[in-house]
Parts: structure tokens; C-alpha cells; sequence
């Protein structure tokens, strides 16, 4: 038992000289503000908390994947929900405080991505879907990354931060789901959502544990 006992902890150790890279969840206008169209009840909340993670990540120049809706007018998941994130309007724009001056676009469209030189910066990731990878450049993007840690923030916990952040332990990569920088719609969801991806191996964080002076070796 010992034995086991030491092959985990040493397993789980192993992880933490990975480098991060973060992965901001569709913290768009129509989300996060009340006066969007698909508003996450509460969103203003975290806002404080994405802006210092969002600084964190220049100041130590770690790249910030960040996820985005990008609807056509006529999308079919609008039979669904509320017409939102549509290309072009303000709802589908960043907020300020989790859009960096400078970013590179990645379309959900083959041959759309290339690597960059450096992999610092932000990196906006467009989707029709809850999950991240269900861009067609994503393979490509996590091959270029290289074995990353990923620190997930954004909305909503059970639709997008839950499916992304699945998608991302079904491919064995570690991930530390910052928990108080996720808002759910409802929070019986957001309670299952935790439970799942804790199930999957992702580890629970909080902003102040991801900023730590000496992170990412205190995220343990």
C-alpha cells in the first residue's frame, strides 16, 4: 500500500514542472453582462478574478487559449437558447477585462491555425459548440503546445467549462479548474458539473493558489 501510495504522489508531483497554459471559457459580452443576451446569472462576480488571472498570465508570459462563441445568424442551436454570440455583434466581443490588446483569431475552419514563434499572448479559439476542441485546428494547437498543464476559468461551469474542460482529461492532460472564476446558470448544475470533473482527475484551484508567487510548483 505504501508502495502505491508513494507511485501516486509521485505521478501527481511529476505534473507540476509542466508548463501552464490558461484556458479562458467564452467570457464574452452576451455571458458575462447583464445586458447580454445569454446572460450567466452572477458572471459580474468573477470578473475580478479573471482580470487577475488574465494579468497573472502577461506577466509571466503564459498563453491564454481563450474560447469563443462565434454564431452565424441562423445557428441551430438557437432552437435551443436565445440567439447569442452571433459573429460580428457586440454580445460576441470580450469583455475588457479578458481581452488582451493584442490577439491572434483561430476560425473554426481547416487550415486555420498556424504556430506561432512563441507560444505567448491570447489566442482566441472560435466554436459552435460547448467544447474547445470541437475546433478543427484544435489537434494542431495541443501538438504545437506541447504537454501543458491547463488552468480553466470562464462560463458557463456546466455547458462550456464542463465539456472543455472533459475534453481536455479524456486526451490525459492534467487540469485545475479555478473555482472561483467559473459561474453556472443554476447551481444545482454547477454542483454536478464540480463533481463530474473532479471524477475525471481535475484538480480544484482557486485564483489566489494560480497567482501564487512561486506557482505553478504550489498548485499541489
Amino acid at each position: 500500500m505504501r508502495g502505491v501510495i508513494r507511485e501516486e504522489r509521485t505521478a501527481s508531483e511529476s505534473t507540476m514542472n509542466v508548463p501552464l497554459v490558461f484556458l479562458d471559457v467564452d467570457t464574452q459580452v452576451d455571458f458575462m453582462l447583464r445586458t447580454g443576451s445569454l446572460y450567466v446569472p452572477g458572471a459580474e462576480a468573477i470578473v475580478p478574478n479573471l482580470k487577475k488571472l488574465m494579468a497573472y498570465a502577461q506577466e509571466r508570459r503564459i498563453p491564454v487559449l481563450s474560447s469563443t462563441d462565434a454564431h452565424s445568424a441562423d445557428d441551430p442551436s438557437f432552437a435551443q437558447w436565445p440567439p447569442h454570440c452571433v459573429v460580428g455583434t457586440p454580445g460576441q466581443a470580450r469583455i475588457p477585462e479578458t481581452q488582451l490588446a493584442s490577439a491572434t483569431v483561430i476560425p473554426n475552419r481547416v487550415g486555420a491555425f498556424t504556430a506561432p514563434p512563441e507560444w505567448s499572448g491570447q489566442f482566441v479559439i472560435e466554436k459552435q459548440e460547448y467544447d474547445v476542441s470541437t475546433n478543427v485546428n484544435f489537434a494542431a494547437i495541443l501538438a504545437s503546445l506541447g504537454r501543458r498543464r491547463f488552468v480553466v476559468f470562464g462560463v458557463a461551469t456546466e455547458y462550456c467549462v464542463l465539456s472543455s474542460a472533459l475534453a481536455l482529461r479524456r486526451r490525459d492532460l492534467p487540469v485545475d479548474l479555478v473555482t472561483d472564476a467559473i459561474k453556472a446558470i443554476t447551481e444545482e448544475g454547477g454542483c454536478k458539473a464540480i463533481a463530474e470533473v473532479t471524477a475525471a482527475s481535475v484538480r480544484l484551484v482557486t485564483t489566489a493558489d494560480v497567482c501564487a508567487l512561486e506557482a505553478p510548483a504550489t498548485l499541489r
